[in-house]
């Protein structure tokens, strides 16, 4: 059936020629299968649910400060409503929107007046809302498009892989990685097939939750980046409501 999807809006263009808000919606005349759909929008709801992981500290969850100079300081808190924790020797502190590095180097400089030794680890002991499982998605132009699990050191090439490999119709001079950097997704297009020509140009590693969409190569070849991008975005069915940078290769 067909369907038109409204692709994501793109918060800055370092594109040349591309500057400004884009909204893109693909031709009414693509025509995406039901399965290809459904990962799209599996991959959509992980990537948003990824993007909405504001800092690791929510209410509810259990932080655990450790003092390995003065352990009679150690410590288990549950994140109060407000997003606070109340630190030994301290005041209520919010912890709201940080990492568990930020709330340490935090800690450290607030216990430089108290302590003579003010070091303190930070780790986060129970989610009161547990994070998605870190995946990779692999759309597009593969054999097994799916899901799979995420492990460091994983690159596009092996993305691909675990998906089949490409199908006689993809483009791997034009694949487009979804990276969730921060609040926003990078959008950045990997030319493969240059690497696998013998090309020096250093291997990239995807991090969790990227999304690998491999085009068809039936897709128009524009001189502008960003539209190719967007195209390929919205021929996968790809909705996403983030902002989306897209990144000159």
């Amino acid at each position: 059936m067909r369907r038109r999807f409204l692709c994501a809006t793109c918060a800055v263009l370092f594109i040349t020629g591309c500057a400004g808000p884009v909204r893109y919606a693909p031709a009414p005349e693509v025509a995406l299968t039901s399965g290809s759909l459904d990962l799209a929008r599996e991959a959509t709801r992980m990537v948003e649910a990824r993007l909405d992981q504001d800092g690791d500290f929510h209410p509810g969850d259990l932080v655990r400060l450790n003092f390995p100079y003065m352990p009679q300081l150690n410590t288990d808190q549950r994140v109060q409503l407000s997003g606070s924790i109340s630190p030994p020797l301290l005041a209520p502190i919010s912890i709201r929107g940080t990492t568990a590095a930020q709330l340490q180097a935090q800690l450290k400089t607030l216990y430089r007046a108290k302590l003579a030794r003010p070091e303190v680890s930070v780790s986060l002991l129970e989610y009161n809302r547990p994070p998605p499982p870190p995946e990779i998605f692999v759309l597009g132009e593969v054999v097994k498009p799916g899901n799979f699990p995420y492990r460091d050191g994983t690159t596009p090439f092996e993305g691909i892989a675990r998906a089949g490999g490409g199908n006689r119709d993809a483009d791997l001079s034009r694949v487009v990685a979804l990276t969730p950097v921060g609040d926003k997704l990078e959008a950045r297009m990997l030319d493969l097939s240059a690497t696998l020509h013998g090309s020096q140009r250093p291997i990239d590693y995807l991090p969790p939750y990227t999304i690998l969409i491999v085009p068809p190569t039936g897709i128009a070849r524009d001189v502008d980046r960003a539209r190719q991008i967007r195209q390929i975005i919205g021929f996968n069915g790809v909705n996403l409501g983030s902002s989306v940078t897209l990144i000159q290769p």
